[in-house]
């Protein structure tokens, strides 16, 4: 254990340093954050939240935004640069070709191709978008000693296993994310008002949270709560866009007063505390985050099956979460809720939700990492 306790000079590469952008985002700071406390850790960004002084930032410029596929690749490239000597370990959470540790946050293209089949071929030999992706991704996946990948849920490290050519297994592991130890504080019963001044001893407050309101399914929240009586509000939270769509969904079914949209929030504490329960029924997520973060303030949580959603492999039906078999059920959320809000259930949910929480911490998460780092350095 000598060598886990030498300080090393980390790099890590993630274009947005931001915890409150995203599942990825937050993970990639978390680990950050917890390593900086032992060892020298240096962060190269094109956006970083200045607050976090305990790393050492490295700007890189950000040109352009769009397109997306030429920064992806002058951010590589800056970085391999940068980076290509004076570090003991190159973490990076990007689609890089170069860096000893390679953190997978989303499925690679590869693993969709059999999927897609026809229709990705004709797409690939069209766009350079995907050609770029596709050469960082193969490079990024190219077999050596010294190199390591890690997937951030189970269900991901298995489509992992299986693409072509196979990743050797020893190469590959799985390290979920954390949360922050905390005590579960009082649900916040009198903030309530803050989001819907109407709000009663018999209002119940579900929340959504998510980047992507299609592909985390908002559709099917919005469906679910127009058939609920009107004592269920609604909180939403991220970046529903085009917001006019989603405003005139809410008009068509009715809930309009119903609905709260947030936007981005950077500190989630007093939403979670004024919520009774997450929906979360994605159509594809690699782990979850905002499940466990969800969890952790005691909110029972209704999510999709590992199929679609990481986290759910790692949870137990009737236990501690209500899994959805079918996310694009509005009758099943339905009754999911009804189901959980019932005062003896509520109660069993809210205790093996913080339970499972409490069994997930950012420190734990950073020493796996560490071990892989002490792989690196003495390969």
């Amino acid at each position: 254990m000598d060598g886990l306790r030498k300080r090393l000079k980390i790099a890590v590469l993630h274009r947005t340093f931001c915890a409150s952008a995203g599942g990825a985002e937050a993970y990639a700071v978390a680990v950050a954050l917890d390593l900086a406390q032992r060892h020298e850790v240096h962060v190269f960004a094109q956006t970083m939240d200045a607050s976090l002084q305990s790393v050492i930032c490295h700007p890189i410029a950000l040109f352009f935004k769009r397109p997306r596929w030429l920064n992806q690749l002058w951010y590589a490239t800056a970085t391999w640069w940068l980076t290509r000597e004076g570090f003991d370990v190159v973490h990076s959470h990007e689609n890089t070709w170069h860096g000893h540790i390679q953190t997978i946050h989303v499925i690679p293209m590869r693993c969709k191709r059999s999927v897609d089949g026809l229709v990705h071929q004709l797409k690939f030999l069209t766009s350079p978008r995907l050609w770029t992706y596709a050469a960082l991704e193969f490079f990024r996946f190219r077999i050596y000693s010294k190199r390591l990948w890690v997937a951030v849920s189970s269900p991901l490290m298995q489509r992992l296993q299986h693409m072509q050519p196979p990743l050797p297994r020893a190469q590959l592991s799985s390290i979920a994310p954390g949360i922050y130890p905390r005590t579960c504080a009082d649900r916040g019963r009198t903030q309530r008002t803050h989001f819907f001044p109407d709000t009663t001893a018999n209002s119940k407050i579900l929340l959504w949270v998510g980047n992507d309101a299609v592909k985390k399914n908002l559709q099917t929240a919005l469906q679910a709560l127009s058939a609920l009586d009107p004592s269920y509000k609604l909180l939403v939270v991220g970046k529903a866009s085009p917001l006019k769509h989603w405003q005139d969904q809410l008009e068509a079914l009715g809930i309009a007063e119903r609905v709260k949209f947030l936007g981005v929030v950077s500190d989630m504490n007093h939403v979670y505390a004024s919520a009774d329960i997450l929906l979360h029924p994605t159509l594809e997520d690699t782990y979850g985050m905002v499940v466990l973060e969800a969890m952790s303030h005691g909110l029972p949580v209704v999510v999709s099956s590992a199929a679609y959603c990481g986290i759910a492999a790692d949870l137990q039906h009737g236990l501690n979460a209500f899994i959805l078999t079918n996310p694009q059920s509005a009758t099943d959320i339905k009754a999911a809720v009804e189901e959980l809000l019932q005062p003896v259930v509520l109660t069993n949910y809210q205790a093996n939700a913080v339970a499972f929480a409490n069994n997930c911490a950012w420190p734990h998460v950073a020493a796996q990492y560490e071990i892989l780092y002490q792989q690196v350095v003495s390969a």
